[in-house]
């Protein structure tokens, strides 16, 4: 991972816009990158795709801080990584589709970023496993002997959007309760295979935006 300094961004003379350096803005650039440095210096930037730079409904602004925030608390490798790349192409190509529906759309990325985080959880095998483990990442027929585990609504809406892709969204709704249970059900399940993640502070607005 590479971190950059903007000369001048706001001043008048600068060939830079402030609009390009929203949450999760794809670039192409051009740096000036200096071995043995932490910080480098970018020459040269353009979009890399202008249809992603377009929305300012505030809900999608909302949803989108979070996932940003989400990615920059559990990722940590230094290595390109095509396939989560692309993944997060379509993800924000998804985000800005008019079509598509907010309510949901953090707890299906959630879901489908585990996978390259390394504990995506085992699907349920049976309808007798009732409880989802949050340690384990599996769905047991009996309550676990610890604390961290989910059952009732939530369990079964985790069931179901581990299954969906975004294009399914439109049809699908849940309660706000559930959906905010699942929200912290999902985030406790990040930090127990993420400790060092560490506090998501873009939740409260999430859920003020999205009640």
């Amino acid at each position: 991972m590479l971190s950059f300094m903007v000369k001048g961004l706001y001043s008048k003379r600068s060939r830079l816009r402030p609009a390009l350096f929203g949450h999760l803005s794809l670039l192409n650039i051009e740096a000036d990158i200096r071995e043995g440095k932490n910080l480098h210096f970018l020459k040269e930037v353009a979009p890399y795709d202008n249809t992603l730079y377009a929305d300012t409904e505030m809900t999608r602004v909302t949803v989108l801080m979070f996932i940003n925030e989400l990615l920059y608390k559990t990722i940590r490798e230094e290595e390109a990584n095509p396939a989560l790349f692309n993944f997060l192409i379509e993800t924000l190509h998804w985000l800005h589709t008019p079509a598509i529906p907010m309510q949901s759309f953090h707890l299906l990325f959630m879901m489908q970023l585990m996978q390259f985080l390394g504990f995506q959880p085992a699907l349920k095998t049976t309808s007798a496993h009732e409880y989802f483990d949050l340690e384990a990442g599996l769905f047991l027929s009996s309550e676990p002997v610890h604390q961290y585990f989910i059952s009732g609504a939530p369990a079964r809406a985790f069931e179901e959007i581990s299954s969906m892709k975004f294009d399914d969204l439109p049809g699908f709704t849940l309660q706000r309760g559930v959906r905010e249970d699942l929200l912290i059900s999902l985030i406790d399940y990040y930090k127990l295979h993420l400790p060092e993640m560490g506090e998501l502070k873009s939740i409260k607005i999430l859920k003020e935006v999205l009640s």
